[in-house]
């Protein structure tokens, strides 16, 4: 385990730390001192207390509209449904036209509410807290309002669909199910093969028990063969009709250095060195290139191909960048 103590010159270390704890997505809005309506999207949300009803939410102070925070008497707090992805993605922008085309009323200081929101809170401006390089708003809440469905989900600079692997599960019974990740350490891939003179492949294993089986069965795979890794998010879902095949990947991420252990071979190879004929399926190149492209970008998507749609599509696209809030 490292262990980084924080310093000016480890942000992003630290940045990266922080982002392994699974939030929601909000959008935090008020208005300003002419009556126009500001937003920004924030993660960093939470209950302070039942009695009174307090709220906290922290304002970037490099944001467009913390001068619209920072002088309000009140703002809202809108949770995001887990199909408010484009939401999300608009007012983490710096476009001047935000809540073009959103249905959205104003809020009890008139503070928009945003009529598609999984829930909201109403506030009044409780108590402001200078915290470094953000605003920490505290709001009593005058009213709220909270809907059925799933929440958007967020963490370590990718969206997370929470029933995403339960429609997946559905739409692929009956098929054979391969489940696979794609491991990576810094700028290499790693590949394996059975023994010497095998061709390399990416690591699988079949469907075990759902999810949750398939990950630990696929990470005992790799202990076999001496690979210690993660397994983080949802990454590419495939079907190879000829074989009646459909295939889940997911991102991983190497935790240490690969160690002796069965006559499987295991290896890291740089993207300029990859076997690509080794690899049999042209599913399974398109993604890894895909993956590569996007690596290099830092900026994932969640593709499907086939399972109805006959096409390679991102759900919901990938998210802009933004700071969390």
């Amino acid at each position: 385990m490292q262990i980084v103590e924080p310093s000016p010159t480890d942000s992003r270390a630290l940045r990266n730390a922080l982002g392994t704890f699974l939030t929601g997505v909000t959008v935090a809005t008020t208005v300003d001192a002419s009556g126009r309506p500001r937003g920004l999207t924030a993660n960093s949300f939470t209950s302070v207390s039942l009695d009174p009803p307090l709220v906290l939410v922290c304002i970037a102070k490099q944001a467009e509209s913390y001068g619209a925070f920072l002088q309000s008497e009140g703002f809202a707090v809108n949770i995001l449904a887990e199909a408010q992805k484009s939401a999300s993605q608009l007012f983490a922008s710096k476009s001047p036209e935000k809540f073009d085309g959103m249905r959205w009323r104003p809020g009890v200081a008139g503070a928009p509410i945003l009529e598609e929101s999984l829930a909201w809170f109403d506030c009044r401006s409780y108590r402001q807290v200078d915290a470094g390089d953000h605003l920490v708003l505290i709001g009593e809440v005058m009213h709220f309002c909270a809907n059925p469905g799933r929440p958007l989900g967020y963490c370590q600079g990718n969206y997370v669909s929470f029933g995403l692997m339960d429609e997946l599960t559905e739409r692929a019974s009956g098929a054979k199910v391969i489940f696979g990740c794609i491991v990576k350490h810094r700028d290499s891939v790693l590949l394996c093969r059975a023994s010497s003179g095998d061709p390399w492949s990416l690591p699988t294993t079949m469907r075990a028990n759902g999810p949750a089986g398939d990950q630990k069965t696929l990470l005992s795979v790799l202990d076999r063969m001496g690979i210690a890794a993660d397994m983080s998010f949802l990454y590419s879902v495939f079907e190879v009709p000829e074989r009646s095949e459909t295939h889940i990947f997911y991102r991983g991420t190497l935790l240490a250095a690969p160690r002796a252990a069965t006559a499987a071979e295991a290896r890291l190879f740089a993207t300029a060195d990859i076997p690509w004929d080794d690899l049999p399926l042209s599913q399974t190149r398109s993604m890894l290139r895909r993956y590569i492209r996007e690596q290099a970008a830092d900026n994932f998507g969640i593709y499907m191909d086939g399972l109805g749609d006959q096409r390679v599509a991102m759900l919901g696209g990938a998210p802009e960048p933004w700071q969390p809030g």
